[in-house]
């Protein structure tokens, strides 16, 4: 009799096993379908543009930004914050000044030249701006950033793999502006915002990759968003207040 239960119970799990072998190469159809979703779903550069630009409040509402008075501070690792305005003018200038040690200090980019002036460093006139510096500095006199519009702009644009910052994936976007300066920005796939930019710039006595971290994303009182706090190599920037309504004289854009 127990023979017969075990006999039994043998054909039972050849004949599950069999349905479930009948089964298998179904489920390694699911599953390969399964892992082929994240490619099918992949986003195409204008898509990744198109959704950073969204969450930036769309085109229509950036394309009237025209000017912006930023006020903060600038603080270096160990040191006292120092007070900045940073007054910038769409396409046309840009000034930052900043009070350091009882001194006036500003730094000036037009689309034609750019000026430094740091007496808190011994400068007794204002100096040109090394080339590297000047065209980085050109590419931020566009307020309205990058991507609006990067094809009338003249602006070259192409996929560079992916990053991770602060443990979330973004698209890693090339930027070559008509000026020649590269520049790769790291768009983070959840929020659609710019969290990082890497760009080629003279620092140090030496030619090496300039990372700025972005974070501290608001809008300001007239709804135009703008990244709070931006983090070099040097030290960190954090506005308190970004007014884009104040009226900006461009006589302060002119050195000399």
């Amino acid at each position: 009799m127990m023979g017969r239960i075990i006999f039994r119970l043998n054909c039972i799990f050849v004949a599950q096993k069999n349905e479930v072998m009948k089964k298998i190469p179904g489920f390694i159809v699911f599953v390969l379908l399964l892992l082929s979703v994240p490619f099918a779903q992949a986003q195409t550069m204008d898509e990744i543009i198109n959704k950073h630009i969204e969450a930036m409040g769309g085109r229509e509402k950036i394309i009237t930004l025209s000017t912006a008075v930023m006020t903060g501070t600038f603080t270096t690792p160990g040191a006292t914050p120092i007070h900045i305005i940073a007054s910038k003018k769409h396409m046309t200038g840009s000034r930052i000044d900043i009070e350091a040690n009882g001194t006036s200090n500003y730094q000036v980019i037009t689309p034609t030249n750019g000026w430094i002036y740091t007496p808190v460093q011994g400068d007794r006139e204002p100096r040109p701006l090394v080339a590297d510096q000047f065209k980085a500095g050109q590419v931020q006199l566009d307020l309205h950033g990058p991507f609006v519009n990067y094809k009338e702009k003249g602006n070259k644009v192409v996929m560079a793999g992916k990053d991770t910052v602060n443990g979330s994936m973004c698209y890693k976007l090339q930027v070559t502006a008509t000026n020649g300066n590269v520049t790769v920005y790291a768009i983070d796939s959840r929020s659609n915002l710019i969290v990082k930019s890497t760009t080629k710039m003279f620092q140090f006595g030496a030619l090496e990759d300039v990372v700025t971290t972005y974070s501290d994303y608001k809008k300001n009182d007239a709804g135009y968003w703008f990244a709070y706090s931006n983090v070099t190599p040097r030290g960190e920037t954090r506005y308190e207040v970004i007014e884009t309504s104040k009226p900006v004289d461009i006589k302060i854009f002119k050195v000399k």
